[in-house]
């Protein structure tokens, strides 16, 4: 067996079965050429391109290696529900498929999709990035925002309490329905980084918030990727702060929490 071939069957697979079903994933705009890698250990193993056939979810991957040798296999976009997009692929060896779930998480910029495969559920360090094409649809930082604006919070802030803003804020955000992120927040002027990781699954986000107003006591941040703006008051500790997003409306359990680190 080739070490080539070998590759293959050690590489993200999924089942190959067309969709009959007219309810497509989000109503059918799937873009129509996604940029793909898949890697092992720090290696990137194949990299190309999945290009959708028609109007389904199934998309054509064309793979090559770093030796430029090609791979050819389907993979079916099944479902997403909220973050996550759920696949199968079939991938053809000698006179057999082999069959793979995978699954990714929709990253901030609402594109981009990471996850794993069936083949590598155990390891940190295997994996696919895909970037596609399609409008982005989100939905707090892990996805684009499309909310109505919510009320401003009411501030708790007491007269003569004001902080320090320092450079490091420490996290907790659950403005995404369904995700509990931890994380942090790292100051650089007007450029505020975040990078999460969702408690409950392990999987990592990040990305760039934009710094509109701080005054001691009330922050202001907007994710332009999202269009989605976080907003929080100092609590009576000088130290933690708390807020919602405008993605959250009236929904109590839709909020956010950091304290100031350094």
């Amino acid at each position: 067996m080739s070490a080539w071939r070998l590759t293959l069957c050690l590489l993200l697979a999924w089942p190959a079965a067309a969709l009959q079903n007219s309810a497509l994933p989000r109503g059918g705009d799937l873009g129509r050429e996604w940029i793909a890698e898949e890697w092992r250990s720090s290696k990137v193993l194949v990299k190309g391109k999945w290009v959708r056939e028609g109007d389904s979810a199934r998309f054509r991957v064309f793979y090559s290696d770093a030796s430029g040798r090609p791979a050819t296999w389907t993979v079916d976009i099944l479902a997403i529900e909220g973050n996550t997009v759920r696949m199968r692929v079939t991938i053809p060896f000698g006179r057999e498929t082999r069959t793979y779930s995978a699954s990714g998480l929709i990253q901030s910029d609402g594109r981009t999709i990471r996850g794993k495969s069936g083949w590598c559920p155990s390891s940190v360090s295997c994996g696919f990035r895909v970037v596609a094409d399609w409008k982005p649809v989100a939905r707090g930082v892990a996805q684009v925002a499309k909310a109505a604006k919510a009320p401003q919070p009411a501030s708790t802030v007491r007269e003569g309490i004001r902080a320090n803003p320092g450079k490091v804020w420490r996290v907790t955000d659950l403005t995404t329905p369904g995700f509990h992120w931890e994380g942090s927040w790292t100051f650089d002027g007007a450029t505020v980084r975040f990078a999460y990781r969702e408690k409950k699954t392990g999987a990592r986000t990040e990305g760039v918030l934009e710094l509109q107003r701080w005054d001691g006591a009330y922050v202001r941040l907007l994710n332009r990727g999202t269009s989605d703006t976080y907003e929080g008051y100092v609590q009576p500790d000088g130290r933690t702060l708390k807020g919602a997003t405008k993605s959250c409306g009236a929904d109590p359990r839709c909020r956010w929490e950091a304290v100031i680190e350094r």
